[in-house]
């Protein structure tokens, strides 16, 4: 079935994008078996669906969503946990021993699975993945921007990586954690991110960012580092 849009296109809410209605993904609507934009944003099509990513948008947690949130309160139930835009998530614990072992206190940057998200609040799950984050630089990014900065399979964030030599951890509610070699090898990653986030909706937003943090590190990088994001 044909697409109506190319790749990054800012559309406009109904504006025609596929004949297809099996193909239609966050931020669309099926009406008469064709998909719609339901919002302003760039389209795109990830895992086989049509999505319109929108430029600004709240974060709405999801079961199996990795986060990086603000430890904001330790209770006797667990710890609450900041994810920001004023969502709050609990990682519930066992017993008064687990809560101990856990060794955090208000302020404290945690990395987590969300296990459930509903009436009732958000959950974060207890697991392998867990872990306190101890060292690095914390931002905060439009949420809706997040799959940018990743790219396909993780091209983006793979060629930030690379190039800047910086461990970037980043959570699907916006926050993102750098921690380079070097000051300056931080600097470059975090206006490297922050060029994304400005120019998410541009085409060859992968050479572009390529090149402006090539050159805040002084090296040159091979394209083989790029797959369009």
């Amino acid at each position: 079935m044909p697409i109506y849009f190319n790749d990054r296109e800012v559309v406009l809410p109904g504006q025609l994008l596929s004949d297809d209605s099996r193909r239609a993904g966050e931020g669309t609507y099926v009406m008469d078996g064709k998909v719609y934009a339901a919002t302003v944003g760039a389209a795109t099509i990830r895992n086989g669906k049509v999505e319109v990513i929108m430029f600004r948008g709240p974060y709405k947690p999801m079961p199996g969503d990795m986060v990086i949130g603000v430890v904001s309160d330790i209770k006797p139930i667990g710890v609450e946990v900041d994810l920001g835009g004023y969502v709050t998530a609990l990682l519930k614990v066992k017993n008064v021993k687990e809560l101990a072992s856990l060794d955090l206190k208000v302020g404290d940057v945690v990395y987590a699975r969300v296990a459930s998200s509903g009436l009732k609040g958000v959950l974060l799950e207890l697991n392998e993945q867990f872990k306190k984050i101890n060292e690095g630089v914390l931002l905060k990014m439009t949420p809706t921007k997040i799959p940018r900065l990743i790219g396909k399979r993780g091209s983006m964030i793979n060629m930030l990586k690379k190039i800047t030599g910086c461990n970037i951890m980043v959570g699907t509610n916006g926050f993102v954690i750098v921690n380079g070699p070097s000051p300056a090898k931080e600097f470059a990653a975090i206006s490297a991110i922050r060029l994304i986030e400005r120019e998410a909706h541009s085409q060859g937003l992968t050479d572009k960012v390529m090149a402006y943090v090539s050159k805040l590190v002084g090296g040159e990088v091979s394209h083989d580092a790029s797959d369009e994001a």
